[in-house]
Order: structure tokens, then C-alpha cells, then sequence
């Protein structure tokens, strides 16, 4: 497996094409996304981490760094989403090398925090990468940032993640996203 992060700018039509595949194959619940060469959901990442085999993207995961608010504080973090795995390659250790491979990039870009939602059943896989449960907060954030001005979602979230990069402890407080999770 060969490992890159990339910038968004740098990713070729052919790149797209592909990752759009993969995301297509690990997202075949969400139709609506990933059709042609589209390769994002709610918002553009800034960049990627994508493992490449022989076959093609083996395993994604989108990054875009954006301040939070928490607790009435400016909270910068690296927002991560559009984790995937090709459906062959699930529960083969590639996924946890992803998330691996995600801490170093964060790591390059010296943020304090990793930060992700993500549905009740894939939290243990975040966790055995390292990544903590906060507790259930407030969280509002927009559902979408690719269409027409949508109210935000304002809820509590109980399957937000952090993962400590350069600070150790995340702030207590209700969550603004200022924006939509990747």
C-alpha cells in the first residue's frame, strides 16, 4: 500500500474519478453523493490522506481545518470525514492504518485536535485509533454547505470524537461548527 496526503488542488480528474469509486462503493447508502467525479459530501476537504494499491484508492479520509467555537472560545481543529475503506479491504487492518496514517498528517499540520461525528456504530473503530468520545454536548453545525443556505442543525451530539494532535485535553463546552463536518 502506498500512502499520500494531498492537497485538493492537486488531485487530478483521473484522481477523482477514482476516489469517486471508492467513496460510491463505501457510501452505497447515500446515493445522492459521488455521482461522476464528485469526491465530497456536505463540504470540500482541503486535503486528503488516501492509500493506493494496485487496484486503485484503497482508503480515504478527507481533512479540512476550520475554528470551532466551544464554549463561546475560538477552537482551531482539523476537521476529518469521508473515511473509507474499500469493502474488500474492511476488517483487514487498513482502516486503523488509515486513521495512522491521518494522526501524522494532522501531526504535519500542527493542529491541536482532530475532530469528526459519526453514526453509533463506528465509534469503537475510532476509538481503537486512538480518537475519544466527548461526552453528549450541543453541537450545532449546517447540514450542507454545497447548496442553498439550509437552518443549522442544532442538537445534542453524542458521537463526537476528538483526536489529541498537539494539546492533550479538549475544551469543555457546547460545540458551534461555524460550518459543515466534512
Amino acid at each position: 500500500m502506498q500512502w499520500s496526503a494531498c492537497r485538493e488542488g492537486r488531485i487530478s480528474m483521473r484522481e477523482h474519478a477514482e476516489l469517486a469509486v471508492l467513496l460510491r462503493r463505501s457510501y452505497a447508502h447515500l446515493p445522492q453523493f459521488f455521482g461522476g467525479v464528485r469526491t465530497w459530501s456536505y463540504v470540500r476537504p482541503e486535503a486528503r490522506v488516501v492509500g493506493w494499491d494496485l487496484e486503485g484508492p484503497a482508503a480515504h479520509a478527507g481533512v479540512l481545518r476550520r475554528f470551532l467555537q466551544v464554549g463561546g472560545r475560538e477552537q482551531l481543529a482539523a476537521v476529518v470525514g469521508l473515511v473509507a475503506v474499500r469493502p474488500g479491504l474492511q476488517r483487514q487492518g487498513v482502516g486503523l492504518a488509515l486513521l495512522d496514517r491521518v494522526r501524522a498528517f494532522l501531526g504535519e499540520l500542527a493542529v491541536p485536535f482532530g475532530i469528526l461525528m459519526c453514526a453509533e456504530q463506528h465509534v469503537p473503530f475510532y476509538e481503537r485509533g486512538g480518537w475519544r468520545r466527548l461526552s453528549p454536548r450541543r453541537a450545532v453545525y449546517s447540514p450542507d454547505d454545497t447548496t442553498e443556505p439550509q437552518p443549522f442543525v442544532d442538537e445534542i451530539s453524542s458521537t463526537t470524537l476528538v483526536l489529541p494532535v498537539t494539546q492533550p485535553d479538549w475544551p469543555d463546552g457546547e460545540i458551534h461548527w461555524n460550518g459543515a463536518t466534512v
